[in-house]
């Protein structure tokens, strides 16, 4: 699962009449990735098969009709499944109808969208020369005067009078401009024009028709064709509900055949052979082999050369393969790389579910992403619906550890559950076997610190196992001491680095020190017992056993330990930058302190869900005060509020928890040991969905 499949080449070579036969039985099989090949002075790339231009075109002309159609092979249920003899027998049948019934009716439509166009460019035209109230005939053909009719930023009188006091000009608002017509004395129309391009003018074209009737006129047109238009659409939505399925299947057809005829492009051939060079999942290969060999053909492996990149197919199971959509966004990793998917379909919804950790979001964000996969049903959209899922559940599970349903039932200081949430009470009860306490309570202190610890120590973690990852991938491109030298001198700077943190920790109290203002101390057997009163007192164990009882004398062990580690680092860093980098590479060894920064960027699993939780906290408070007594008792603002605030905080949710994950493994984990850059495996022919695969290839 960490790796990709692994990967046989082959080279298939048979006689030049067998081409036609090898496409078909490539296709079918679906195994083969296919390299372009490189011409040699006896083989050359070949010609597409005579049929290929024929199926080209047929294939562009249909899907132009889909495209008409709106047609979507993902959202149509398959009814049945159409055999390959059926689809040639009706093939041109088929297609001469689809042109005449759907072609031809497409080029109608068009033809009255353009006339429609026309209409409403004539009627626009006609609207600011309406408003001037003037026939078109005393608009224009002077002699002696010069008209002027159009639109204008501000009314011009004013300059107008400054070259001519012999004018007369109509001017009325029309939207955000106004709308004119000026008369003057034609030997003063120049100098007047100018004035006016001061002022944005713009000419209207006058028609020579009646306003009212050319309107009357249009209107009554562009009903006409909005009835045919309706009609047309009617008749073509008829024929694609009657024919939507065959017409899919046509597609398919038309599609593999195209492909198949046009194999010869990736094939080398010579006068009377040729060769097909690609790759085969090696747990494939003896079934490809023994097809192809038992229709004549020659199946060879081929041995990698050094700088060859075989393609990857990923190898993800279950439910883990929808997490390709998240590990593929960063990159494809490389043949030899390990593939990350599978870490992101653990550590993705465990850190959703670790920020968010509430029973109410989480059942919302379940139901929603239920409800978008009925609707939504493209291979990519159900992987990240998929993905919502698992996020959904893995906050219900963290909200019932934390005891959280739309916010916490219980805020340090507060006897009763009810004051802080709307079903306090009812909350409350469902922890009866633990005295009222949710099983781990973030928002006490005892419960910040000790989730504080945890996050470090998940970032430590995984920023070790990052470096080890990235230590095998070395390893295996380039052998132990570049490995060494790349990735291992990093494991022992930040082993180094947690020993400080454990020290540094140690020295605070979080594993020696009880929390203040009584709310527990530590007992033997590393117990820890906290809680308000006696009577709710609990015991947890403590978060590494046997620290107290080993530790408890005052001695710093871990920044003892941390010393040999950052020597061993620094000492093998340089060996590793000195050479390529002079001086300069002992000064990059400040670059340890950036994966420090990086372990305490794990804090933010911690402050996104303590921000989620006291905005939900606040919401909660607000409407209980602004809506039951002794309150406000304005109980529809509370209800208001409560709404929109938890709306608002339900979309942060998603937000910023998806965000934060996200990021946490492409920039602090996958720089560890994941570079990418593979190609993707793409074997040659596809899994058909309308056309029926046996008894027909």
């Amino acid at each position: 699962m960490l790796k990709p499949e692994k990967m046989i080449k082959v080279a298939v070579v048979g006689a030049g009449d067998k081409l036609s036969t090898v496409s078909e039985t490539l296709y079918r099989m679906n195994l083969l990735h296919i390299e372009t090949p490189q011409e040699t002075d006896y083989f050359k790339i070949g010609t597409p098969m005579d049929k290929a231009g024929h199926f080209s075109r047929s294939l562009l002309q249909l899907r132009s009709y889909i495209s008409h159609l709106k047609l979507d092979p993902t959202k149509l249920m398959v009814k049945r499944k159409y055999k390959r003899r059926e689809i040639e027998e009706k093939l041109s049948m088929k297609l001469s109808e689809y042109q005449e019934k759907i072609g031809n009716r497409i080029e109608e439509l068009k033809r009255i969208n353009d006339s429609l166009k026309s209409i409403e460019a004539e009627l626009s035209a006609m609207e600011p020369l309406k408003v001037l109230e003037i026939p078109p005939n005393l608009l224009k053909g002077y002699k002696s005067l010069r008209c002027f009719v159009g639109f204008v930023k501000a009314d011009p009188s004013k300059d107008i009078e400054k070259a001519t006091l012999d004018f007369d000009l109509i001017i009325k608002k029309f939207g955000e401009q106004y709308v004119m017509a000026l008369f003057v004395r034609a030997e003063h129309g120049d100098e007047v024009y100018r004035i006016l391009q001061g002022y944005g003018y713009k000419e209207i074209a006058v028609p020579d028709v009646d306003y009212e009737s050319r309107t009357s006129e249009l209107l009554k047109k562009k009903e006409e064709l909005f009835e045919k238009k309706k009609k047309i659409e009617v008749e073509i939505e008829e024929l694609k509900l009657k024919e939507a399925e065959l017409i899919l299947a046509i597609e398919e057809y038309l599609s593999s055949e195209v492909e198949k005829a046009e194999l010869p492009l990736r094939t080398l051939t010579s006068k009377h052979t040729f060769v097909v060079v690609g790759y085969v999942p090696a747990k494939n290969f003896e079934e490809f082999k023994k097809e192809l060999e038992s229709q004549g053909m020659v199946v060879e492996q081929l041995k990698f050369e050094d700088h060859e990149l075989p393609p990857t197919k990923l190898n993800n199971p279950g439910f883990t393969k929808n997490f390709e959509v998240l590990s593929k966004t960063y990159a494809i990793p490389k043949y030899k790389e390990i593939d990350p998917t599978i870490l992101m379909a653990i550590f993705f919804p465990l850190f959703f579910g670790l920020m968010l950790g509430d029973m109410g979001y989480g059942l919302l964000i379940t139901i929603v992403s239920l409800y978008l996969k009925t609707i939504f049903k493209t291979e990519g959209w159900q992987k990240l619906l998929n993905i919502g899922l698992a996020c959904g559940i893995s906050s219900i599970i963290f909200g019932f550890i934390y005891g959280e349903f739309f916010g916490p039932f219980r805020i340090p200081g507060t006897e009763n559950p009810n004051e802080v949430h709307f079903i306090g009470d009812l909350i409350a009860g469902i922890y009866g076997f633990n005295h009222g306490h949710p099983l781990f309570d973030r928002v006490e202190e005892f419960g910040v610190k000790a989730l504080l610890f945890i996050v470090l120590l998940i970032g430590m973690f995984k920023m070790v196992w990052g470096f080890s990852m990235g230590f095998y991938n070395v390893y295996v491109e380039h052998g132990l001491k570049e490995a060494l030298l790349e990735k291992g001198c990093w494991i022992f700077g930040v082993l180094g680095l947690v020993c400080l943190i454990f020290g540094f920790s140690y020295n605070l109290g979080i594993f020696t020190s009880p929390p203040p203002n009584g709310f527990g101390e530590i007992f033997p057997k590393n117990l820890f017992v906290y809680g308000n009163t006696v009577s709710e007192a609990r015991a947890v164990p403590l978060p590494i056993p046997g620290l107290v009882d080993g530790w408890q004398a005052g001695f710093n062990y871990f920044y003892l330990a941390s010393l040999p580690l950052i020597l061993l680092w620094l000492v093998i860093f340089l060996k590793a930058e000195i050479p390529k980098m002079g001086i300069f590479g002992a000064i990059m060894a400040v670059e340890l302190l950036t994966w420090f920064g990086q372990i305490i960027s794990y804090a933010r699993l911690l402050a996104i869900g303590l921000s989620s939780v006291y905005i939900a906290f606040v919401v909660n408070y607000l409407s209980l005060k602004i809506g039951l007594e002794p309150g406000m008792a304005i109980l529809p603002l509370a209800i208001v509020i409560m709404l929109i605030g938890h709306f608002g905080n339900f979309l942060l949710g998603i937000l910023d928890p998806g965000l934060q994950s996200l990021r946490l493994h492409y920039v602090e984990f996958f720089t560890k040991f994941f570079e990418g850059g593979g190609r993707e495996y793409s074997p040659f022919g596809r899994i058909k969905k309308f056309v029926e695969e046996e008894g027909g290839e």
